[in-house]
């Protein structure tokens, strides 16, 4: 899949066709964490900006920031609001090696999604390897444990209205059958899109290694209505989530 293009094509329709984590985040804890870590004397870097969503938070909190995008169209859209500290680059950032200037923060928000995780796991790799010594990552992320309970849910709302698992059409469950590959390496269709979701203990693998620290994994929450449509008011906790890795560079 050529991700440059799967981007440039979605260009224009990306508010509609996207999800805002930073808009749907029932506790605003993104939007906490980025102020937590505000300093106008440092420097952040936004991977996979797309259209900007963090942009007004970040801009405010550090002196300048850096914000990559794989598509020049979605970088393009950024240009137009003429943020004073912020500079745009077109980038891949699954390359192996990106010759960034190091940061002191660095924000990731579900950017490393595609269906290679190859490709998924070097985005990571050069996100927290971009910060300096003492330098603070927010990694936003899929959760497999997420998806996974949100399957349960819609199959226990059929079985309410007397309608067992096996009489529920397979494209309200699953639009796209998953592999057997996809299914072990974490991949869940979002809208007929291959997205790949991640285990909290394939969390500890990717950041628990030398040289960095998990700070702390949160929990993500948004409404039921992002995932199943017209959710009953009974339906509450657990509500679906994405992770949030805050990772911190300790050499």
């Amino acid at each position: 899949m050529n991700e440059e293009k799967v981007w440039d094509n979605i260009g224009n329709n990306y508010k509609e066709e996207i999800f805002s984590v930073l808009h749907a985040d029932r506790n605003a804890l993104v939007k906490k964490y980025i102020f937590k870590h505000r300093n106008k004397n440092k420097f952040a870097i936004d991977f996979g900006c797309g259209v900007g969503h963090a942009l007004p938070y970040l801009s405010a909190s550090f002196k300048t920031v850096l914000a990559l995008d794989i598509s020049q169209k979605l970088l393009d859209q950024i240009k137009k609001r003429n943020y004073p500290n912020v500079d745009l680059q077109k980038m891949d950032l699954a390359k192996l090696k990106l010759n960034l200037p190091k940061a002191d923060f660095a924000y990731c928000c579900n950017v490393a999604i595609c269906d290679d995780n190859k490709k998924n796991y070097q985005i990571l790799h050069n996100v927290i390897h971009s910060l300096k010594k003492g330098g603070t990552a927010v990694i936003i992320i899929p959760s497999f444990e997420s998806a996974s309970n949100t399957l349960y849910q819609m199959i226990k709302l059929y079985e309410k209205d007397g309608k067992k698992i096996n009489r529920i059409p397979k494209d309200e469950l699953n639009p796209k059958q998953n592999t057997l590959k996809q299914v072990s390496e974490g991949i869940h269709f979002i809208d007929n899109h291959p997205t790949k979701h991640y285990h909290i203990q394939e969390i500890y693998t990717l950041f628990n290694q030398k040289g960095f620290s998990i700070e702390s994994i949160d929990k993500i929450e948004y409404d039921w209505k992002t995932e199943i449509t017209n959710p009953p008011k009974s339906l509450k906790e657990p509500y679906p989530w994405d992770w949030m890795v805050i990772v911190k560079r300790t050499n």
